[in-house]
């Protein structure tokens, strides 16, 4: 077996406080970094470019994160297969599992390109609604992103292999590395050489086409067991139905992101003033990115949390489980609120950052106050759902890690307008979070009721969940 990277903490022992710290700091740098990628892209097309790219580019987001849906579900399915044949020591098994998802995701990127020759363009021009500057801005961004599609497909499998593996240092050095490298690469090729969107998606491709070969030259050196190229391709439709089952519940919150965003262009389109659309489409693009990059930290307090609970709570330390949870509750609250009065006092100051158009900032101005309303308590629900699913309790840990989105914000975006207006797009955030917080209880008294658990949280004696 490859040596790991880094040295396992003793989660089970010592102050809890100090081990959540000790675990979460590294975590959500590393997904700090990577969320600070989305917003400095913004800033770069809104200050070399102009509204006009950052809306473009807004507009293809949903889309890209379909692209994203797809190799994260091939690759989270892997790693549960890979982890398992991996600790039974069956090298050949896990190579051909290996094999088997670089298969799956060959053909998902071949099916990718034919949707897009298909239906790229409409669907860009349907997002444009009519503005032919952002339709040849965004379908030239699209077009280089779906052709590049597949080296983002490998560099996530080759990612998250190395994870489990149990090279997690590695793995997170190179998650920044990548992300430093675009950020460089995006100042050069937009901010100097002035190729605007092209630049941006270039930039990305050649990020991640550098990763990838750092990646498959370690594997070449014989350190890992998974080796850079000589896999058992004869074995390439392996594991496919385990794959897509088991990679489809955090697929399905990209999904969510893709259909939330989506749902906000549809009813801007349907509501909002013709002459105002460009302007809140790329003050929405802003928004979007700086609350993208602040839910990444937190969801970074969140794995460290699960890393703390799933070991004290499989070495039947409750009390210590107990103890866990609510230092995260309280940080993600402490962090929430700080996160609001950021948004919601500095929101002009935060868009004039991003471009320069008095239009944009005075909808970012706007709009931002509206969406982050209830924003301080986010946090607990997904700290309370990351501790069902560290107890392997799936179906709390599901219906709170899913509900926001699919039975509450998606339904909302598309409702609500109709009674309160273009208002009502930005409404449905807030309120999105007030019905989830509301369910989080009810979810929590109604497992107390039923199975005695302390706050409907901890079992008061170790048990199987079911």
């Amino acid at each position: 077996m490859s040596k790991p990277a880094t040295r396992k903490t003793d989660y089970i022992h010592g102050p809890i406080g100090p081990l959540f710290a000790k675990t979460a700091i590294p975590i959500v740098f590393l997904m700090g970094v990577n969320g600070l990628l989305t917003v400095v892209d913004a800033i770069f097309l809104g200050v070399y470019v102009g509204a006009d790219a950052l809306a473009a580019v807004t507009l293809m987001f949903p889309i890209v994160m379909m692209s994203i849906a797809l190799a994260t579900l091939v690759a989270n399915g892997m790693a549960s297969i890979l982890a398992r044949e991996l600790g039974a020591g069956d090298l050949d098994a896990a190579r051909a599992s290996f094999a088997g998802a670089h298969g799956l995701t060959a053909i998902m990127c071949a099916g990718l390109l034919v949707l897009f020759a298909i239906a790229g363009r409409p669907a860009v021009e349907l997002a444009s609604n009519g503005s032919d500057v952002i339709a040849g801005l965004g379908y030239r961004y699209l077009l280089i992103t779906v052709v590049a599609a597949p080296i983002a497909f490998a560099l996530t499998l080759q990612s998250t292999a190395l994870r489990v593996e149990g090279w997690v240092g590695f793995m997170a050095i190179m998650g920044a590395v990548v992300s430093l490298a675009n950020i460089a690469l995006n100042w050069v090729l937009i901010g100097i050489l002035d190729w605007g969107v092209t630049g941006s998606a270039v930039g990305t491709t050649l990020a991640q086409a550098s990763g990838l070969a750092i990646i498959l030259m370690f594997r070449a050196s014989g350190r890992s067991d998974l080796p850079a190229l000589a896999l058992p391709w004869r074995k390439w439709r392996r594991q496919w139905t385990g794959f897509l089952a088991l990679g489809a519940p955090q697929s399905l919150a990209f999904v969510g992101l893709s259909l939330g965003t989506g749902a906000v262009i549809v009813m801007l389109q349907a509501r909002a003033a013709p002459d105002q659309y460009d302007a809140t489409v790329a003050a929405y693009g802003i928004v979007m990115r700086l609350m993208s990059f602040s839910f990444l930290c937190l969801m970074g307090m969140a794995q460290a949390l699960q890393a703390l609970i799933g070991n004290n709570y499989g070495a039947g330390r409750h009390d210590r489980v107990g103890r866990a949870l609510l230092i995260a509750i309280v940080c993600a609250l402490v962090y929430g609120t700080v996160a609001q009065l950021v948004f919601s006092l500095g929101a002009h100051g935060l868009a004039g950052l991003f471009v320069s158009d008095p239009a944009v900032i005075a909808e970012v101005a706007r709009i931002m106050p509206v969406m982050v309303a209830l924003y301080a308590l986010s946090g607990p629900p997904v700290m309370i759902a990351t501790h069902f699913q560290a107890i392997g309790d799936a179906p709390r840990a599901a219906i709170l890690g899913l509900a926001r989105t699919y039975l509450f914000l998606v339904p909302l975006t598309l409702t609500m307008p109709y009674l309160f207006g273009e208002q009502g797009i930005w409404l449905a955030s807030p309120v999105s979070g007030g019905l989830m917080l509301c369910l989080t209880v009810a979810v929590l008294a109604a497992t107390a009721r039923r199975r005695g658990h302390r706050f409907g949280l901890i079992p008061r004696e170790p048990e199987a969940v079911a």
